[in-house]
């Protein structure tokens, strides 16, 4: 029904167009489709304003941030000067850093737009100097939670990501697969650099053992925990909000974990050889424009904001927060105090290792993990607790792996071999456990 909509939708337009012919976009984004569609619906409007042409998008996606990112460089590697998409549009930062570094993006420099856009929030850049990517949007990651499941629980709320580590948490904490997901990459990534690499593991491993099951999105985390089926989950500000727009403040919260954690843009920037490069120009100057934001934070049914779909970003541009109407001013990422010190360009350089890190130690063998944890937590014998926490990498080794990770032959080797370790690892640590507490 979807396709038969925007089929006609498209013919329309082209009857607007004094042509006939409309411009084309082709963007690959992990945006849900709600943003599709609004975003769609408001650019063609836009287009039409100030080009008196019609445009039509065409919106690709492989299930995430990460598959997207995958598809592009493996692409790229089969035609390296053009693989026939304009934009990559959304997932952060982190891809954008990184496509960069390969030559993958066309440069672009917007002028008088950016006049209204802060050069950093917090520390961390809104945009490329150069012009090779820019924030769109504002993306905060916290966790939240199902008031009325912790008063069941008897448990406060969470203010840390170690909080979600605590064995009380057991069965009640909802994570989904970075290796899907970008928002959920991005928080383990952030946690690691929150506590360095040994704490951080241990409180990714933990809290793990208290996740019930690993979501193959994001947003399903979201829905679990606003129906409490979960009790606390990482989640991304987008997803957390547009669960508290249906489910209200008294039942449900979000936090940020106080010096903790990051804001970073959602960005988006034009692939090398665009084969629409001035429609993907235009596509950006609409995105980073006062008008463009406002379908962001804008309830739906309001002349300026979407029609059907409340978004709940976060804008780039301050000046929106002063507009009455708008949907949680009161999440202004401009006037926070404190942001964690984080390292983009080792979280960029280390994404698919520690995708596959995370895949391969934690969540493949979730089972034998999650069985190692239920026994563990009850007891206090610390050599049992340091077999838990083990990896089958250093730190220091790190660099070696991700200049060699794009060896498929290297990379299933490694894949295989951390996967046993960690089966045998958490088996061993269940065995023992039940014979020194039988």
């Amino acid at each position: 029904m979807f396709w038969r909509v925007k089929f006609t939708l498209y013919l329309f337009l082209l009857l607007l167009s004094p042509s006939g012919a409309a411009d084309h976009l082709v963007i690959i984004s992990p945006h849900w489709e709600g943003i599709r569609v609004e975003i769609t619906r408001k650019f063609q409007e836009w287009y039409q304003t100030n080009y008196r042409t019609a445009v039509t998008l065409e919106w690709i996606d492989q299930g995430g941030t990460s598959d997207d990112l995958r598809l592009v460089e493996s692409l790229f590697q089969k035609t390296p000067e053009s693989i026939g998409l304009d934009v990559f549009f959304g997932g952060g930062m982190d891809p954008y850093l990184r496509l960069k570094e390969k030559g993958l993006l066309e440069k672009y420099v917007p002028g008088k737009i950016l006049k209204g856009i802060p050069e950093s929030c917090l520390g961390v850049p809104n945009y490329d100097k150069e012009g090779y990517w820019y924030g769109v949007v504002l993306s905060s990651f916290g966790i939240l939670y199902n008031r009325k499941v912790l008063n069941y629980l008897r448990l406060p709320p969470p203010a840390t990501w170690e909080d979600l580590a605590r064995p009380e948490y057991f069965s009640w904490v909802g994570a989904a697969d970075p290796r899907h997901s970008g928002s959920m990459h991005m928080m383990y990534e952030i946690i690691l650099q929150a506590y360095g690499w040994e704490r951080g593991w241990q409180v990714i491993l933990s809290l793990a053992g208290n996740t019930r099951h690993f979501s193959a999105s994001a947003s399903q985390v979201a829905r679990a925990t606003s129906l409490g089926d979960v009790a606390v989950a990482l989640c991304i500000d987008s997803y957390a909000l547009a669960q508290i727009q249906v489910n209200g403040l008294d039942n449900l919260g979000f936090v940020l974990p106080e010096g903790l954690t990051v804001i970073n843009p959602d960005g988006i920037g034009i692939l090398k050889g665009a084969p629409n490069l001035t429609t993907a120009c235009r596509f950006i100057d609409f995105l980073l424009s006062s008008s463009g934001q406002l379908v962001w934070m804008l309830p739906p049914g309001t002349p300026e904001g979407p029609r059907e779909f409340a978004l709940n970003r976060l804008s780039i541009r301050p000046e929106t927060y002063q507009r009455p109407g708008i949907l949680f001013a009161s999440f202004n990422p401009y006037q926070r105090s404190r942001s964690l010190p984080y390292n983009f360009s080792l979280a960029a350089r280390r994404w698919g290792l520690l995708n596959d890190l995370l895949g391969s130690c934690v969540i493949d063998p979730h089972a034998e993990l999650s069985r190692a944890w239920h026994l563990l937590r009850k007891t206090s014998n610390k050599q049992l607790w340091q077999q838990f926490y083990q990896l089958p990498l250093k730190p220091a080794a790190q660099r070696f792996f991700w200049e060699n990770w794009s060896d498929p032959v290297f990379r299933n080797q490694y894949l295989t071999r951390w996967l046993n370790f960690s089966r045998e690892k958490f088996t061993m640590v269940a065995r023992q456990i039940q014979y020194l507490y039988p």
